[in-house]
């Protein structure tokens, strides 16, 4: 079986959400300053890095990470090559059954300098995502911090999704993933009452 990794790393000084808790990982014990352990503490937003979001992100009334079921994390994933469009359409995506790929991921190797945060990347036409919803889909995945542009304050597309019964993973590295289907394993961390979660997502083929 082939793994393959598709998270962003953490570390102190990634690009965050402008805004957004800044990300710091400090040792406050060490072995060398004479400690019997190594002792790290972590700094972040629960939206640091490739993370979910809770429905309760974008909706008060939305379940909270520790309620959404772990199964929607795993499983069929379809990664579906976006490159080179700024909307991903129903024109786009029409050539794919998704019957057997409930999951989504779109590649499009837009976010070309990983150390500094973009100003725009693609993103769904407003009638995608009740489309995937009538064709089984329950989650997707985007390679970019976010299904809605950088300065949406409606959150337009989270809240269709959200309607359309759909979970969202963000900040997927797809770069180095070819097209087609494999089984994708993203679980979040679970945080009671969480609006969102950092994930180490993989994509298994064989």
């Amino acid at each position: 079986m082939k793994i393959i990794d598709i998270s962003r790393p953490i570390y102190t000084g990634m690009p965050v959400w402008p805004g957004d808790t800044p990300a710091e990982f400090t040792l406050t014990a060490t072995k060398a300053g004479g400690n019997s352990a190594n002792v790290g503490r972590l700094r972040a937003s629960v939206h640091t890095g490739t993370h979910a979001d809770a429905p309760f992100h974008y909706n008060d009334t939305g379940a909270k990470m520790d309620e959404l079921p772990v199964g929607t994390f795993v499983g069929p994933a379809r990664v579906v090559d976006v490159r080179g469009h700024a909307t991903i359409t129903i024109a786009l995506l029409s050539a794919h059954d998704f019957a057997a790929t409930p999951r989504v991921l779109f590649k499009s190797d837009s976010w070309t300098n990983p150390a500094v945060f973009p100003a725009a990347w693609p993103l769904l036409a407003v009638d995608v995502p009740a489309w995937l919803g009538t064709r089984g889909v329950k989650l997707v995945g985007l390679d970019v911090p976010s299904v809605d542009h950088l300065a949406s304050k409606d959150l337009a597309i989270h809240h269709a999704l959200d309607v359309a019964g759909i979970i969202i993973l963000e900040n997927l590295d797809l770069r180095g993933v070819e097209p087609g289907v494999y089984e994708l394993i993203a679980l979040p961390l679970k945080i009671r009452g969480g609006d969102g979660s950092p994930v180490r997502a993989i994509l298994c083929s064989r």
